[in-house]
């Protein structure tokens, strides 16, 4: 039996911090993710936005760079990694999407099926364009394809929300939600 002066301390509230402090990487993972899905998502418009654009004569293309746009999300012990694109995560590749992107020069080959879709695209539009293919005695083309950046155009909007999806305050909050909040050690002295 002492009278003297003693110490109660509740810990429930370190008890919560660590539990915030554990849900830091399932919070990190989280907003990766988010980004990762909201990041396809504008990507898959854009590609819907060009399929628009030019629906006349392309649109069966396009939407297969919209219907084959993957990601992995690939952790390690002190590294996340991100791929997104045409080909990544399961979706097949399509090798026109980065020529689309960025714009260049391709050389097809004038073959009897172009002539006939030439032809065809003649009849129901009636544009000189379609009937010089069908006519063409060259048997290599030259097709100057402008860049679109429906790629890179929403990746470089998209990098900067990531940056701040993963700031130490952001992710911080996050977990403070997965975790249950915490409000620190409290301590009683008598």
């Amino acid at each position: 039996m002492t009278n003297g002066a003693g110490l109660r301390a509740d810990f429930s509230g370190a008890i919560c911090k660590t539990q915030v402090l554990k849900a830091l990487p399932k919070a990190h993972k989280y907003q990766a993710t988010t980004w990762t899905a909201e990041t396809i998502k504008a990507l898959m418009d854009s590609a819907g936005d060009r399929q628009l654009s030019v629906r006349l004569y392309h649109s069966q293309k396009t939407s297969m760079m919209m219907r084959n746009i993957g990601k992995v999300i690939t952790v390690g012990d002190d590294r996340w990694t991100i791929a997104i694109g045409t080909g990544v995560g399961g979706k097949q590749s399509v090798p026109y999407a980065k020529i689309q992107d960025e714009g260049g020069t391709t050389h097809p080959t004038v073959t009897k099926r172009m002539r006939g879709w030439a032809w065809f695209m003649y009849a129901k539009w009636k544009e000189e364009r379609f009937k010089w293919l069908a006519l063409t005695k060259k048997s290599k083309l030259n097709v100057v394809i402008p860049a679109s950046k429906w790629f890179t155009s929403v990746i470089e909007k998209q990098e900067p929300i990531l940056e701040g999806m993963m700031q130490p305050a952001a992710v911080l909050k996050v977990a403070e939600i997965m975790g249950g909040g915490g409000v620190g050690l409290r301590s009683e002295i008598k």
